[in-house]
């Protein structure tokens, strides 16, 4: 048996409403706009139907 360790990088659909104006997040800067989506995503929910984009080993260990 072996463990094997690493990451790996999903690509996920989000779909949220914000209670804001277009012009109200337009006018945020880039971070805050992520800060804002990060919040108001249901990360749970969305990686249930995650795409793998990418998987890398970081280690390998005979157990």
């Amino acid at each position: 048996m072996i463990r094997v360790t690493g990451k790996a990088k999903l690509i996920v659909n989000y779909d949220v409403e914000l209670d804001m104006t277009e012009e109200e997040f337009d006018s945020l800067s880039e971070r805050k706009q992520n800060e804002v989506l990060d919040d108001a995503i249901d990360w749970i929910e969305v990686c249930r139907n995650a795409d793998v984009d990418e998987i890398d080993v970081d280690d390998l260990v005979e157990v």
